[in-house]
């Protein structure tokens, strides 16, 4: 028995060569496990890793999928709604021969193109049919077939026969005058008739013809050619009185500015009332070539 647990003891006793192998043979298998370990950690990071970057993926081209737009896409220039409204033109019926500059202005023509229609008939163009239209050469195909229809020519004087009464030509006198028979006036559309009317309720009446040229946009060449047709009647003239009229009622006068209103009303304060008219011009109240225009709407009366 006893040699049975000697020869026992001697088989499991290691020597130190073998002991130092066994040591280094638990150490590599020991190294291998945790080795195992670590690489099936970072094998199953990396899969849950990619999956997730598989469901990015797909979610990015599913939104680059077309889809229809709900509305109409509106144009990113703002070109078509800067663009001019289509001129409204005006349907009227008119006289070639007499029509005005603003008239034409409101059937449609550019200011340009009216000025131009105005002059071929001042330098003795006549219209006889609605096709002598096409001698204004500044007047394109559509302008002619919308004006062409509302021609209405008045037979003229010289083409009536001998036996017919020629009517009396046209004189009115200013003072009186509607909007109406200002109309009548040639080259007076109706813009200018309404700028004569108010002008004249401003002024108090017309003491001249000539102030006409004083009516905003009035020209010489207008003036001349209705200088034989307006005549005024001074005893219309509304007549201002120097010593009752208001601050308030001078100041407006066109001829008359608040400086000199003011100056007028402090002097007749002062003196008690204004004796002579010339009073105003030897005080240096206004100047003279104002005093001279203001001067027949005067009265001390």
């Amino acid at each position: 028995m006893k040699k049975l647990w000697v020869s026992i003891k001697s088989y499991l006793t290691f020597l130190r060569g073998e002991r130092n192998a066994t040591a280094i043979l638990l150490v590599i298998l020991v190294l291998a496990i945790v080795v195992q370990f670590l690489l099936s950690s970072i094998i199953s990071s990396d899969t849950i890793a990619d999956a997730k970057l598989i469901e990015r993926a797909d979610s990015f081209f599913l939104t680059l999928k077309y889809h229809p737009p709900e509305r109409e896409i509106e144009p990113v220039s703002g070109i078509i709604a800067e663009l001019p409204a289509p001129k409204k033109r005006g349907s009227f019926t008119f006289d070639p021969n007499t029509i005005s500059v603003d008239s034409l202005v409101e059937l449609g023509l550019s200011q340009k193109q009216a000025e131009v229609f105005v002059k071929y008939r001042m330098k003795g163009g006549i219209f006889r049919s609605p096709d002598d239209l096409d001698r204004i050469y500044v007047l394109d195909s559509s302008l002619l077939l919308h004006l062409k229809p509302l021609v209405r020519i008045v037979a003229r004087a010289d083409s009536l026969s001998s036996n017919l009464k020629i009517e009396e030509p046209l004189r009115v006198e200013l003072n009186s005058a509607d909007t109406l028979l200002l109309i009548r006036l040639k080259g007076i559309g109706k813009t200018f008739a309404k700028r004569i009317a108010n002008y004249r309720t401003l002024l108090g009446g017309f003491y001249s013809t000539a102030q006409l040229m004083e009516v905003y946009g009035f020209t010489e060449q207008m003036y001349e050619q209705i200088a034989s047709s307006v005549w005024v009647d001074p005893s219309k003239v509304r007549k201002i009185n120097i010593n009752l009229v208001k601050f308030e009622d001078l100041r407006v006068h066109p001829y008359v500015s608040d400086y000199q209103a003011k100056s007028i009303i402090y002097y007749r304060t002062q003196r008690g009332g204004i004796r002579s008219l010339n009073e105003i011009l030897e005080n240096k109240l206004m100047p003279k070539e104002r005093f001279e225009k203001l001067e027949p709407y005067l009265t001390l009366e």
